[in-house]
């Protein structure tokens, strides 16, 4: 059998019929409730004249439909583009018209939206409306799935056809879609419950707070389902659902960016919740601050922290650190998986010794096969084999990895290397502080200055200098902070990463 997801699925569908796959709201469905839906959904695709190789955009809300849909498509060995949903209209185009994307299949909040971009999508052959206003013109997608069979498709899908386009956050430039096989998923799920098999042969039940165009949600979905257990989605996030949610479905596994644990811990009578049933804190996207972790092991007294650190273009996660860690390497995201190598290299390309700082590189079957049209960027991220992140990072004596800072974001100022992320650090100790950036802009003496973006704590008034003292006690003296710009927010991408970009640009001038 190839290792598709198609036949992922319809593995536990037959080990597993009646045990609960995927939870929405107040639905649940079992795994073979779901190979049947899929199967619906995939003989629907065929009959409108999807064919193996389509590629289908999705838009919409995580929701059971979704789901289906993309298993759906896999079965017929169409390739999913997930849209995100955050995106402007013109956004939006961009990738669709990029990815030659033939089909747009949506859901009923975003009918408005898609009726603006129809008119200017000149490859969209077919709009599929999930929901129960289905717009004239459009093809009602529930209706053609609720009356087809609910047997397997008669197709042969391989390892190697194409399962998705990804496109990256774009935080740098336009987005690039990250081109992945069923083969690399199959290795990302393989590397992924590997590294956490001390949680994952007990099947724990999973909620998850990532979006289903972003890969880590498909990394919880994946996770669950081929793990043989169940799977809480959330339809967006919102911090007092998400607490009502883990205390009524006595959830065990929580996973999502740092950005919502912080959220949380905001929510003032947070200790209301009964949350003992959670045993795994699952966090990614950004490195979680040293007293946030501190907080959260305090809020979920009966779990292990786990960090990931991972992309788009390695399937979601490349490096690990156990809950069993937390303690002796609080500042790591751990070691490699089973299947594939980590180095750390210099701008000549050689590895560099333990403890010093260079480039992350990536070498596995889970990495991308390339950006989509693209092979100008391609070439310059996948050299040799091994891709390229752009972070920059050192080991450790024992080969634990430390992201120290995206390339683009190191600041030079007279000379001196500073990474944002050491500065952060020291400012969310400060009892004040919520949130905070730091970020570097032109300066005509020093090349470039130190500047943070303070988030101060709900009813707490802080003092930009105060802030400065605080880090000249505890920093050298070219790391601390020259201004402290005041703000309500962090400007943050889709998937809870800062935009640092938007930062320079607001505070360039001071």
């Amino acid at each position: 059998m190839q290792m598709t997801l198609g036949n992922l699925l319809l593995i536990n569908a037959e080990k597993y019929p009646a045990r609960e796959a995927v939870a929405f709201e107040d639905e649940r469905v079992s795994f073979l409730e779901l190979d049947q839906r899929a199967n619906r959904r995939a003989r629907a695709f065929l009959d409108l004249g999807v064919k193996k190789g389509d590629h289908v955009a999705t838009l919409g809300y995580n929701s059971m439909p979704l789901v289906e849909t993309f298993f759906g498509l896999w079965r017929i060995g169409a390739v999913l583009v997930p849209l995100n949903i955050r995106l402007s209209p013109g956004e939006l185009k961009y990738i669709l018209d990029q990815s030659d994307a033939s089909t747009l299949v949506y859901l009923d909040d975003f009918a408005e939206t898609v009726g603006q971009l129809a008119p200017g999508l000149g490859k969209i052959k077919r709009y599929l409306h999930v929901g129960e206003r289905c717009p004239r013109n459009f093809i009602d997608f529930e209706k053609e799935s609720a009356r087809q069979g609910s047997g397997p498709p008669p197709l042969h899908i391989g390892e190697q056809d194409v399962a998705t386009i990804v496109y990256t956050a774009g935080t740098t430039g336009k987005p690039k879609g990250a081109v992945a096989t069923h083969r690399n998923w199959a290795w990302q799920i393989v590397n992924s419950l590997m590294a956490t098999w001390s949680y994952a042969s007990q099947a724990p039940k999973v909620l998850s707070a990532n979006p289903f165009f972003h890969v880590g949600g498909f990394i919880n979905l994946f996770w669950s389902i081929f793990n043989g257990g169940s799977i809480f989605i959330l339809k967006k996030f919102e911090p007092r659902e998400m607490l009502g949610w883990i205390q009524k479905e006595r959830i065990e596994r929580l996973q999502g960016p740092s950005t919502i644990y912080k959220m949380l811990l905001q929510v003032p009578d947070i200790m209301d919740y009964d949350l003992s049933s959670v045993r795994i804190v699952g966090s990614g996207a950004e490195s979680m601050p040293h007293e946030t972790r501190n907080r959260i092991k305090a809020l979920f007294p009966n779990a292990g922290i786990w960090e990931f650190y991972g992309m788009t273009e390695a399937g979601g996660v490349l490096a690990v650190r156990s809950d069993v860690e937390t303690d002796s390497k609080p500042f790591s995201v751990g070691r490699a998986h089973l299947f594939e190598e980590l180095g750390v290299v210099g701008e000549d390309g050689r590895d560099v010794p333990a403890g010093e700082i260079g480039e992350i590189i990536v070498r596995g079957p889970h990495v991308m096969e390339g950006y989509y049209k693209d092979p100008e960027k391609t070439a310059e991220a996948l050299r040799d084999g091994w891709f390229h992140t752009q972070d920059l990072g050192r080991f450790d004596e024992n080969g634990f990895l430390y992201v120290i800072e995206r390339k683009h974001n190191m600041i030079i100022s007279g000379g001196e290397n500073i990474y944002p992320k050491e500065v952060e650090d020291v400012l969310f100790r400060h009892p004040k502080i919520a949130d905070v950036a730091v970020f570097g802009v032109p300066d005509a003496t020093w090349g470039h200055r130190v500047c943070a973006a303070v988030v101060p704590k709900a009813g707490e008034d802080v003092n930009p200098e105060e802030v400065v003292d605080f880090c000249r006690q505890r920093l050298a003296g070219y790391k601390k902070p020259k201004s402290v710009f005041l703000v309500k927010a962090l400007p943050r991408s889709s998937i809870g990463k800062v935009l640092r970009e938007e930062l320079k640009n607001r505070f360039q001038d001071g």
